[in-house]
């Protein structure tokens, strides 16, 4: 059993770049075929056998009518000259007047030494002196002003390993399964070095196995580093484990706002963890969310639920927090997302208990108040999260020789 502190003392795609001037290598497509422009200017009706309307794709997917008898630029071109040709052939002017002069000067470059049909110079010459009495004449197309921002470029994936109960008897496979993802960053869930979490535990049982981690590691304490009032914790992770005392922070990692809580001191509606967190994650300007902490609000395993973090649950599904990682019991267990009193709901937040790190794995099964989705009690393993801008995938790693394993993944939340 763990006594709870009655108190607390208490942070695209991108614009294509202007296209070099290029000539087409020879017996490339442009040898044969000709990068003829567009004409924006009236002509003589095409010979009989030539085909006035050629419908085409161009430019993000844009349709556009060729109204030249020459054929559309081919593949060989820059992508940009056949966007800014369609483009003035359709409105008879060009949106964009840096973007058309960055088009004829790549087309006269682009044109290859090949004989042309008679009148197609003069024809491509009026085009290009045309384009460019326009741009010095600062004259744009009366739909638009300016051209459109390009979208943000997307972050890319980040891989976060988890688990808690670690060391432990098996802590030194479980580091062995960590080293194999190899995250951008490590949680802990608590209970990191039994029994009592001493700092002579952690330095003989931690730092030769999870220690390994230290430089991208974000720890949370469990009810056994109480046994030292965390004293050996908070000396062996230092500024990493939050300020002495509260053992609560945030960071971000890529795309999500992490935040490690503290489930052995005050966590009641009102006091200064549950009061912090709401201002924190109020604060967040990341689209998802992902806290972690040691005991579990909803767990099968021998513990069973926890209503003494319903307060902190709560912060979270009301701020549209999309993920708990939690221990305690030693066991996996995912539930499906769920509001703080046990509900399965869109809104709620999904929980794991990953309590098996390396400490001895619990036998007992119990009811919960959760959606319970996965329960395994007889497999050491670390989870493994893929987060990105919009969602994330999971999939527990188990140690080698151990086959279960489960995965699933998700969507984040709007943010209001």
């Amino acid at each position: 059993m763990r006594r709870r502190s009655s108190s607390t003392t208490c942070s695209s795609a991108r614009a294509p770049s202007r296209p070099s001037s290029t000539s087409a290598a020879p017996g490339s497509r442009c040898a044969s075929s000709c990068c003829t422009s567009t004409s924006t200017r009236r002509r003589r009706p095409p010979p009989a056998s030539s085909t006035t309307a050629t419908p085409s794709r161009r430019g993000g997917g844009r349709s556009a009518v060729s109204r030249s008898t020459s054929p559309a630029p081919p593949t060989c071109c820059p992508p940009s000259v056949g966007r800014a040709f369609t483009e003035s052939s359709g409105s008879g002017l060009l949106a964009d007047p840096g973007a058309a002069e960055a088009a004829v000067r790549t087309r006269i470059s682009c044109v290859p030494p090949t004989p042309s049909p008679p009148g197609a110079g003069m024809r491509t010459s009026l085009s290009a002196v045309a384009i460019l009495a326009l741009i010095a004449g600062g004259v744009t197309a009366s739909t638009t002003s300016a051209s459109e921002p390009s979208p943000p470029r997307p972050r890319a994936t980040v891989t976060l390993a988890a688990a808690g109960d670690i060391c432990g008897s098996a802590c030194n496979q479980t580091d062995d399964v960590v080293t194999a993802i190899a995250p951008d960053a490590v949680i802990t869930a608590g209970d990191n070095a039994y029994e009592s979490g001493t700092i002579e535990e952690y330095k003989a049982k931690y730092e030769p196995t999870w220690g390994k981690f230290n430089d991208i590691v974000h720890p949370t304490p469990g009810n056994h580093e109480y046994g030292d009032d965390a004293n050996g914790y908070f000396e062996y992770f230092g500024s990493k484990a939050g300020e002495p005392g509260k053992g609560y922070y945030s960071f971000d990692l890529g795309d999500w706002h992490l935040v490690a809580l503290n489930s052995n001191v005050a966590a009641g509606a009102g006091s200064a963890q549950e009061q912090w967190l709401r201002s924190d994650l109020a604060a967040s300007t990341k689209p998802c969310t992902l806290a972690y902490w040691h005991h579990a609000r909803f767990s099968s395993g021998d513990h069973g639920d926890d209503g003494d973090l319903t307060a902190l649950y709560k912060a979270l599904t009301d701020h549209k927090a999309d993920i708990a990682v939690t221990g305690h019991d030693h066991s996996y267990e995912r539930f499906a997302p769920a509001l703080a009193d046990g509900t399965k709901s869109a809104d709620g937040v999904r929980q794991f208990v990953i309590g098996t790190g390396g400490r001895s794995l619990y036998s007992d099964r119990n009811d919960s108040a959760g959606p319970s989705e996965v329960f395994n009690n007889n497999t050491f393993g670390v989870g493994q999260f893929e987060l990105t801008a919009t969602g994330y995938s999971f999939t527990f790693k188990p140690v080698a020789g151990r086959t279960f394993t489960d995965s699933v993944s998700g969507d984040c939340h709007a943010k209001s």
